[in-house]
């Protein structure tokens, strides 16, 4: 598994879930309404980066004739 990409899908839901904390403060519906909507982007970008991460595992290796 690609470490990198694993840790950037933890980044994404990281951000997503500081952002749900934060819309539980506020009260103003629109506002919340616009933080809802980038915290589900960035679980579909964390989604994308840990699918990524598991097709880097299976992509054929170049062959070292040495």
């Amino acid at each position: 598994m690609s470490v990198e990409r694993l840790a950037k899908a933890a980044e994404y839901r990281r951000q997503a879930q500081e952002i749900r904390t934060i819309v539980e403060r506020i009260a103003i519906n629109e506002a919340r309404e616009q933080l809802l909507e980038t915290a589900e982007h960035l679980e579909e970008l964390a989604k994308e980066e840990a699918c990524k991460a598991h097709d880097d595992d299976f992509k054929p290796q170049p062959r070292s004739d040495a």
